[in-house]
């Protein structure tokens, strides 16, 4: 009885991780106990894996297993996280979430520990490469199980037991047809296709560890059959995270020259072995699609009757990809469908009218249902999620069974510090392999880690439209598998370098800041991307559309009453015929220069301070600032975005033409210069360069100081004889649009408006838009008593005064001030404020607000370091959560603003298919902003010359009903329009 114990204590724990490495895969997802408010079952396999839980910790506890492996920190942190967040959303967002239920929460959480644990309770078994070995054999064998079963389910109708609805996953057995995507004893087709791109690639890769052929044979017959099983499944996306797995495993085989051979064989066999190649033709299909003439809209697809549908037919989305058209022969490029409808529309007696509107049909690429699902339902859920509580999440289970997106739902339930506790966990994996691969000589040791190394990055892959780490079966799997390889790392390595020094060192690498920027721009700003236009877009649209390619060369030469941006024109103007009246093309045009500008931003601020952090923590203040809204937002501030990409990244070429060797110098100057010449021909904010460049070599003492003034100065001459030329092109020949109104100098009220306007700016920067009101207020008071305003100006100058007499202001310090008044000198002296012009001198005031951080930091860390660094996470976590929740607020408003514009366009052009000639619109109570963002204050004249193209059209707006209806009654040709409880309404006499 003795021995039997002692062999039990020794390899009880083997034989749980060789059950379920038998079991999970064969098991088909059969319910044992019911979960409330969800399809979720408690399974078999949940008791397994609890029983060999519990035995693992008694041996935990007497010692035999031991926590000491890779990824315990990382998954710990995960796991703490994840109680947080979990915490979070039971105590304080559980009232207000809908569809949220605590019991659901709990489960989910809980099965993320279970899923990892196992990784914990399979490395602690690994003594010895034997064990290793026997676990792979099990493997292999549930393998070739799961492929006999899915063979017999596609030739021989064995059942499926599914969960891809409530009816489903209560253990009906399902026979499907041959023409069905094969599941074997998975709970779906992805579910098993995840499955086996690990399988695929990991015992490919073992392969090439195996001495005898007759292994080597079997081994790869297995993989063959699994192959041909991944093509029953259809899944598009296994497929793709199939061929780059298995070509990264080939070449970290060093087996390069087996790619290309591979891969052709691949495709091959999809096209000739099964009904695979069908769906992925049709992921996208150009159809036609029916547009809204008036709003250029989409609004669904014709689908054709076919005489003969598939049984597997993948019906078509509502996602669609515009094409442009060029309509040499009208009838036969477009087909017009005219509607008969009826619309309110509000007169004086209360009637309502019949009206008519036109619909484009044209050819246009039409994403699949699976696609527009996850565009349009499943990921917008997760991105909103995250918004709402940008830190944690809304909480597990909070959005729904299915993300379809790994990503997405970890930052959707958990937030941004979720998301990064998930991918540290893969980064973790990522350390291990790569310091592991270094050391073990092992073909055998090698193989298992390539196999396992390349798996993850297919099923990470993979994980972009699926939740390939939330299923069971797929998560079991994998976390055991690595496991089994963290066991035999520690066996091969038992004196192994910290991963955590291992990341470090990645971490320092000057491309991580950057990639983290890339990560978070899209989310903070894809939400917008629809968001329609506002205000004098319609001007420029308008304008592009009447001029031609023979015109550019007179954008130079005259302003034709607009602005002086000939470059920003040039750009309308080219891309009008590609990108028409679509809003996303064009914001995404915004949005990637907004990065440029911000990659530029880190950049400068890396060269000016020496700081990583300091970079990173001013440049994510760049981004998520809620006073770029109106520059990145609004289409018409596209000529400045151009001239602040010119301008950051201009002056990093001369900083680079500073520091380089003689060879280089002339290159980086060019550039320089030619960044000034674009950054000019784009908008007059970069008139300020040269005085940067002067600034800079002032400060940080560029100048060789044997040299004589002429001589230092004579590398600034070239621009500023450019400048020259530019005022007398801009004012004298090209006769370019002046300034008026609030937006004009006045030279007695100069320095009132300086102090007043940096004041302002300042005040925004930090407060956001809640120190307007404030602002306002106190502009107001001050201009009717110019005689306190003086006496506070003069205080304020001597403060400033004896401020720079106590303090050592620092290089980094003296620039970044200059910076931010030098770029913002075109605008301090107007009569006003405008956020748009402080876009992107406020990238001077963000660098001082990064850089006093770090000198809190540096103080306190003195006194105690663990204090500094928990204090100052917090309030870099406090500052950037309070501009992102701004940032939402301003996004609210242009998104709203959007919409409104849209209604009143669509209002006029779907009751009214043309107006007689010489016709005059009255609007009243027009709105001009919506918060903070722009409406209609100009612009809706272009905007209904869009629907109408009729030169002759007028718009008037008005404030006064009575007075407009008086002063058009019995005028010809002349409606009012009255905006009211966000409707335009027609009055009539």
């Amino acid at each position: 009885m003795r021995k039997l114990l002692n062999w039990l204590d020794k390899y009880l724990l083997e034989i749980g991780i060789s059950i379920l490495l038998l079991f999970i895969p064969l098991y088909p997802k059969l319910p044992l106990l019911d979960v409330r408010h969800t399809w979720t079952y408690i399974r078999l396999e949940d008791v397994f894996v609890a029983v060999i839980v519990g035995i693992w910790l008694v041996q935990l506890l007497r010692r035999k297993v031991s926590l000491k492996v890779p990824l315990t920190i990382p998954i710990i942190f995960y796991w703490l996280v994840g109680g947080i967040s979990l915490l979070f959303s039971l105590i304080f967002l559980k009232a207000h979430l809908a569809n949220f239920f605590p019991n659901v929460a709990v489960l989910h959480y809980f099965r993320r520990i279970e899923y990892l644990v196992v990784f914990f309770v399979a490395a602690g078994t690994i003594k010895d490469v034997a064990r290793v070995k026997r676990y792979l054999f099990i493997a292999a064998i549930a393998l070739l199980g799961v492929c006999l079963y899915g063979f017999g389910q596609k030739f021989f109708g064995l059942p499926a037991f599914l969960t891809m609805n409530e009816e489903f996953s209560k253990g009906i057995p399902l026979y499907l047809p041959s023409t069905a995507r094969m599941a074997s004893t998975f709970a779906g087709h992805y579910d098993l296709a995840a499955y086996l791109v690990l399988m695929i690639t990991f015992f490919g890769s073992l392969i090439f560890s195996l001495k005898k052929k007759l292994s080597k044979i079997v081994v790869f017959l297995l993989i063959f059959a699994s192959f041909i099983l991944l093509l029953f499944t259809a899944s598009r996306i296994s497929f793709i995270a199939y061929l780059l797995a298995i070509s990264l495993m080939l070449y970290l085989h060093n087996k390069k020259w087996l790619i290309i051979p591979v891969v052709l064989a691949s495709f091959l066999l999809m096209s000739y072995a099964t009904g695979a190649s069908i769906r992925f033709g049709k992921t996208f299909r150009v159809k036609d699609v029916v547009y809204d003439v008036k709003t250029g809209k989409p609004i669904a697809a014709v689908e054709e009757p076919s005489a003969e549908e598939p049984e597997e037919e993948l019906p078509l989305g509502t996602s669609f990809i515009s094409v442009p058209i060029i309509e040499t022969k009208p009838p036969e490029a477009t087909k017009i469908a005219v509607i008969r409808k009826s619309l309110r529309t509000a007169t004086m007696s209360g009637e309502v009218a019949t009206i008519s509107g036109e619909f484009l049909i044209r050819r246009t690429v039409v994403f699949d249902i699976s696609f527009s699902t996850r565009f349009q339902g499943t990921w917008p859920r997760a991105l909103n999620a995250f918004r709402r509580n940008p830190t944690l999440g809304t909480g597990y289970s909070s959005i729904g069974l299915g993300t379809d997106n790994s990503y997405f739902r970890a930052i959707g339930e958990t937030g941004a510090l979720g998301l990064t506790a998930f991918l540290g966990l893969f980064f973790a994996l990522g350390l291990l392999a790569k310091q592991s691969l270094k050391k073990i000589t092992s073909p055998f040791g090698k193989s298992v880690l390539i196999g396992m190394a390349a798996g993850t990055a297919g099923l990470m892959i993979n994980a972009v439209l699926i939740d390939v780490f939330e299923a069971s079966k797929v998560a079991f799997i994998f976390w055991a598998f690595w496991g089994i390889t963290a066991g035999m790392v520690n066996f091969y390595l038992p004196k192994r370098e910290s991963l955590i020094k291992e990341g470090i060192k990645i971490v320092k690498l000057p491309i991580v800041p950057i990639i983290i920027l890339v990560f978070l721009t899209p989310l903070v700003l894809g939400s917008s991307l629809e968001n329609y236009f506002v205000a004098d877009d319609f001007t420029w649209f308008r304008w592009a559309a009447k001029s031609t390619m023979a015109d550019i060369s007179q954008f130079f030469l005259s302003a034709q009453g607009f602005f002086y941006r000939p470059l920003a024109k040039t750009y309308f103007l080219l891309v009008e015929l590609f990108f028409g009246l679509r809003p996303s093309l064009y914001h995404s045009v915004n949005f990637i220069f907004h990065f440029g500008c911000i990659l530029g931003g880190y950049l400068v601020a890396l060269r000016l301070t020496r700081k990583k952090l300091v970079a990173l923590l001013a440049s994510l203040i760049f981004l998520i600032h809620p006073i770029n809204a109106e520059s990145i937002f609004w289409v018409s501030s596209t000529s400045a975005l151009f001239a602040s990409f010119f301008y950051f990244w201009g002056f990093l070429a001369y900083l680079q033409w500073r520091s380089s060797q003689k060879k280089w110098k002339s290159l980086f100057f060019l550039l320089t210069f030619l960044s000034f010449v674009f950054g000019l021909a784009s908008h007059e904010l970069m008139i300020t360069f040269p005085l940067v460049l002067l600034l800079y070599d002032f400060v940080f003492k560029q100048f060789e100081q044997s040299l004589s003034w002429g001589k230092k100065l004579i590398s600034h001459l070239p621009f500023w004889l450019l400048i020259s030329i530019y005022l007398w092109l801009r004012n004298g020949i090209a006769q370019a649009h002046g300034l008026s109104g609030d937006y004009n100098y006045s030279l007695p009220n100069l320095p009132f408006n300086f102090a007043g306007n940096l004041f302002g700016y300042a005040g925004e920067l930090i407060a956001s838009f809640r120190f307007i009101p404030f602002y306002n207020l106190t502009r107001a008071y001050l201009r009717s008593h110019e005689l306190f305003a003086l006496i506070l100006l003069v205080i304020g100058f001597l403060i400033i005064k004896k401020l720079l007499k106590r303090f050592r202001l620092s290089r980094p310090v003296i620039f970044s001030i200059g910076w931010f008044v030098i770029l913002l000198l075109p605008f301090l002296g107007l009569g006003n404020i405008a956020d748009r012009h402080v876009y992107p001198a406020h990238f001077g005031f963000f660098i001082l607000m990064a850089l006093f951080v770090n000198w809190l930091y540096e103080k306190l860390k003195n006194k105690n370091r663990t204090f500094a660094l928990c204090f100052v996470i917090l309030l870099v976590s406090g500052i950037l959560g309070f501009y992102q929740s701004e940032m939402e607020k301003a996004k609210q408003d242009w998104r709203q603003a959007g919409e409104t514009a849209n209604k009143i366009l669509l209002a006029i052009g779907s009751n009214y298919i043309e107006f007689p000639l010489d016709s005059t619109l009255y609007f009243v109570n027009l709105p001009i902003r919506f918060g903070q963002a722009w409406v209609f204050p100009v612009g809706l004249e272009d905007g209904l010359w869009f629907i109408y193209r009729d030169e002759t059209l007028k718009i008037e707006i008005t404030t006064d009903l009575e007075e407009t209806l008086a002063l058009t009654k019995d005028k010809p040709n002349v409606h009012v329009f009255l905006f009211e409880n966000e409707e335009l309404i027609e009055m009539k006499q």
